[in-house]
């Protein structure tokens, strides 16, 4: 039996990768064992494979449930809505949410090589240094701001060049929208929001969030450029590295308090293949907790119920559940069509607090050069931009549990929407600034508000708008929470506790979720695991 991978030409991203422009690689199902396995072949995981099969000679297997990315949506910046409708994605659903008038919410996770890094909106934000320094402060030692900076600047080449605070000539390109190139309607939200007294903040990805800034893409040459062409590509000439499309896992091989290797299905068949060193999940805040809780690792009573041996009793597994929103949206009817964007569509952000007193901004609106708005809460006129207030850190927690014995079942997904009141104070609090920030003059150009519309005002309209249009920014984190107390289901160094041999790299372990997009911070995590076993192999040779 094989595997061919379509098209793996994206991958060629630097000189020195091997081209396979118009021909497919065939790859046999892996026999024996490795050294490492990845599970997941996402923005985590790619860092982890393609940098374990640099820095070492170790054998390593990255399993990735989805295909090939050889679809055309994944490489247009401007189409990456459009890739949620392919077979790149998977489509989680949520329970009804009563903080959001009892609707059910689709959650598309990227189900391809690149993992959502191919499907995602392109942006590119760290997050606030206070995000990184609270997880410092939570015990998680190594996780500070000032640690991690140096991974973050050795991971990117930003298009703007190298400095304090920013890397080149890493793997991830990173392409900043710059003058000349930006959106008329962006440049008017950005003038209107300065003169409102907003300060303008010249790089999101320093070491602070707050005010007006103009994004970052993972863009290079115009196209998307995805966790596999970045940490993949340059990897894949590397003998000792194996990639495995179209495999699923099924759960976790546990002898003995150890983890020693994975089950998974490939061709319809059910496989296994053993880990000599460590297995490490980088299948995402949704799997990872899945495929833990399927082998016996989670908490124990849900455990038994479904009739599952238990390996180690960990409450936490699937808890802590925390996502971002937005409200989809203040849509504004232009006075004339409007160009198309020359990147994402979503080019200028401002994160700010929402109430004085906060150490950091709560509140994370963007502007969208399109009409957004939930096709329920009314029709967006086809010439329009939009405002759409958002939630940087939500207090509102939900869970993640499995409803079967079975990783086909579906999991029951309940994020716990806007359960705690300062959600909706936040996001109440965004939607006054984004209706001030139209009200100035340099937007009131670009036209007036047409939806949801002069008549919804006040707090109890707007709660109501809020709750009918609130919609996530796909972010789910923390469903593996990392710590040093017991609750905690990895250690700082991303070690299971309770199972040797088994990691978990991906955004459910981040402690809390970061202020804003999660890609770059998964980049990290994925960078710093590499280089956690890498570290602790070559100790282990002296």
């Amino acid at each position: 039996m094989s595997d061919t991978v379509p098209d793996w030409s994206s991958l060629a991203a630097k000189p020195g990768v091997a081209a396979r422009t118009g021909s497919s690689r065939t790859l046999p199902v892996p026999a024996g064992s490795f050294d490492y396995i990845v599970v997941g072949g996402g923005s985590a995981g790619c860092v982890v494979a393609g940098r374990l099969a640099q820095l070492t000679d170790a054998r390593v297997l990255l399993l990735e449930a989805g295909g090939g990315d050889d679809l055309a949506e994944l490489r247009s910046p401007q189409r990456w809505a459009d890739a949620l409708a392919t077979r790149a994605c998977r489509t989680y659903r949520t329970e009804p949410q009563p903080g959001t008038a009892g609707r059910v919410h689709d959650w598309p996770r990227g189900r391809v090589i690149g993992g959502s890094s191919a499907v995602n909106a392109l942006i590119y934000a760290r997050g606030d240094r206070r995000d990184f320094d609270a997880w410092g402060e939570a015990g998680c030692s190594g996780w500070d701001y000032a640690s991690v900076l140096p991974d973050f600047r050795a991971l990117e080449d930003f298009d703007g060049g190298a400095d304090a605070w920013r890397g080149s000539g890493g793997p991830q390109a990173v392409a900043r929208a710059r003058p000349g190139t930006r959106h008329p309607a962006a440049q008017a939200f950005e003038a209107a929001a300065v003169s409102l007294g907003l300060p303008s903040n010249p790089d999101i990805n320093r070491e602070r969030l707050d005010g007006v800034g103009w994004a970052d893409f993972t863009i290079r040459d115009g196209c998307r450029h995805t966790a596999a062409q970045a940490f993949l590509g340059p990897a894949l000439v590397r003998p000792n590295l194996t990639v495995l499309t179209d495999a699923p896992a099924l759960d976790l091989v546990i002898e003995h308090g150890r983890c020693r290797g994975v089950r998974y299905l490939h061709g319809g068949r059910p496989a296994e293949v053993r880990a000599e060193a460590e297995v490490i999940l980088a299948c995402g805040a949704v799997e990872s907790p899945r495929l833990l809780m399927l082998s016996g690792i989670g908490p124990a009573a849900e455990l038994q119920a479904l009739g599952l041996p238990v390996a180690v009793d960990a409450p936490e597994v699937g808890r802590n559940l925390q996502d971002h929103l937005f409200v989809a949206g203040l849509v504004f009817r232009a006075p004339a069509p409007l160009p198309e964007s020359n990147y994402n569509r979503s080019e200028i952000y401002v994160w700010w607090p929402s109430h004085a007193g906060l150490p950091a901004p709560d509140m994370l609106i963007h502007h969208h050069v399109r009409p957004f708005a939930l096709a329920d809460t009314g029709i967006a006129p086809e010439d329009g931009h939009t405002i759409l207030p958002g939630l940087a850190r939500p207090r509102s927690m939900g869970s993640i549990r499995l409803t079967a014995a079975d990783p086909a079942a579906p999991l029951r997904i309940d994020p716990a929407y806007l359960s705690d009141e300062a959600d909706m104070a936040t996001l109440l609090a965004a939607a006054e600034l984004c209706r001030a920030i139209a009200a100035e003059p340099a937007f009131r150009a670009m036209g007036a508000e047409a939806h949801p519309g002069p008549q919804v005002r006040g707090p109890q309209a707007l709660r109501r708008f809020i709750a009918e249009a609130v919609h996530t920014f796909f972010h789910p984190t923390s469903t593996c929470r990392m710590g040093v107390d017991r609750g905690a289901v990895v250690d700082p160094e991303l070690r299971v506790r309770g199972i040797a041999g088994l990691r978990v790299a991906d955004a459910s372990v981040m402690p809390s979720i970061t202020a804003a997009n999660t890609n770059a911070p998964c980049l990290l995590i994925g960078w710093r695991c590499a280089a956690m076993i890498a570290g602790e192999a070559v100790r282990a040779q002296a």
